[in-house]
């Protein structure tokens, strides 16, 4: 009991000095510089706010609120402070970065969420037996399957007044499978600069019906006026078959089927730097599709003499004037092909022309100019032929 007494007045004497002092500071008077310098050193008392950040700002005691979010939002001016917890939930949504491989491989799904696959896409560089279970574009396999129709059959049949095959024979075992035969490569098409024809040798248009082919593009102002892009020539007063340029026109064309040379054509309105496809019939040609009836106003005139052959970009005896391009080219007599020019280069010289698949011969500038300009190299590489 004496501890217990001696301790509480212990406590009791070390109290009532400091309530002793503070009761006397409370009675003491002070400045006001001192007070106010006091509460500049002091900081308002913060509000009490739910989910709310404080933040510095430049100037000193002051500060301002930042919410504090558990769930990200859709909104990119949202200024609020997202959560840990937050920010996981909206990653796990999303997929991780996908590895570089190159630039002909295309991603794929999986059944797995968040799990991806590749797939090549067919390259015609590379070796088919790699790439047999690749995915191919549509330029491809177009190309693709227009070398394989080429090369593995050959067409029987036409579409009348057309030059679409509709029934197709496959080539013989003992039969060549190329464009054109080994020297020679194949072009998307040869180029004229206004000084090169070629002569196909071919007369006799005055019996049977005649379906002549050309495929073309015109590229530059023509050298002189009316330059031919197929046809014969027999003067004004004989019937011709042409596709020729009006005057020095690049988009205007008279042509003519069997009709006379001097008031017999139909006119066709058509636009440079644009490939063009004309065949030309008895009576009639088919100039892009469309079909324009000759002889017009009944323009009729003598018979072609014999011995006059047909010339691409140009006629006998003629000075070639069109600037363009060739891609195809063929003639039938009564359903007889007398030629079918596909544009190659021979490989010994780089001599450029028409590789004609009729007479197994190389045709080549009959002007006295330059020799044709090599367009493109034909890419038969993607082409696989049967059982291979």
């Amino acid at each position: 009991m004496f501890l217990k007494k001696f301790l509480l007045f212990g406590l009791m004497a070390a109290v009532l000095p400091a309530l002793a002092e503070e009761a006397a500071d409370r009675k003491t008077a002070t400045s006001l510089k001192y007070v106010t310098h006091e509460l500049d050193t002091r900081q308002d008392k913060f509000s009490a706010e739910a989910n709310k950040a404080m933040e510095y700002t430049n100037s000193a005691g002051d500060v301002q609120k930042r919410a504090v979010t558990s769930e990200l939002g859709t909104s990119t001016s949202d200024t609020s402070l997202p959560m840990v917890g937050g920010v996981n939930t909206k990653l796990a949504t999303k997929q991780d970065d996908i590895a570089p491989v190159n630039d002909h491989t295309a991603v794929t799904y999986t059944g797995q969420s968040g799990s991806i696959g590749q797939k090549g896409i067919y390259q015609t560089t590379e070796s088919y037996v790699e790439q047999s279970d690749n995915l191919i574009d549509a330029k491809t396999f177009n190309a693709a399957l227009k070398t394989g129709l080429d090369n593995e059959f050959k067409c029987r049949d036409y579409k009348p007044d057309t030059n679409l095959c509709w029934v197709y024979s496959i080539h013989n075992e003992t039969e060549d499978n190329t464009l054109v035969p080994e020297g020679y490569t194949p072009l998307e098409y040869i180029q004229s600069d206004g000084s090169q024809m070629i002569d196909t040798g071919i007369d006799g248009f005055d019996p049977g019906d005649w379906e002549i082919y050309v495929k073309w593009m015109i590229t530059g102002e023509p050298t002189g006026d009316y330059p031919y892009i197929c046809g014969i020539y027999d003067g004004e007063s004989y019937n011709t078959y042409r596709i020729i340029l009006d005057h020095t026109s690049t988009a205007q064309y008279l042509v003519n089927g069997n009709s006379r040379a001097g008031g017999g054509s139909a006119r066709v309105s058509a636009p440079a730097n644009v490939i063009h496809e004309g065949t030309i019939h008895n009576g009639y040609v088919l100039f892009d599709g469309v079909r324009y009836n000759t002889p017009t106003q009944g323009m009729q005139g003598g018979t072609t003499s014999v011995n006059r052959t047909i010339g691409l970009f140009g006629f006998v005896a003629s000075t070639p004037k069109i600037v363009g391009r060739m891609y195809a080219a063929y003639a039938k007599q009564d359903g007889v092909m007398k030629y079918n020019y596909i544009p190659a280069r021979r490989d010994s010289d780089n001599k450029v022309g028409m590789w004609d698949t009729v007479s197994r011969t190389f045709k080549t500038n009959s002007a006295n100019g330059n020799d044709f300009a090599p367009g493109p190299v034909v890419q038969n590489n993607v082409y696989i032929p049967q059982n291979q």
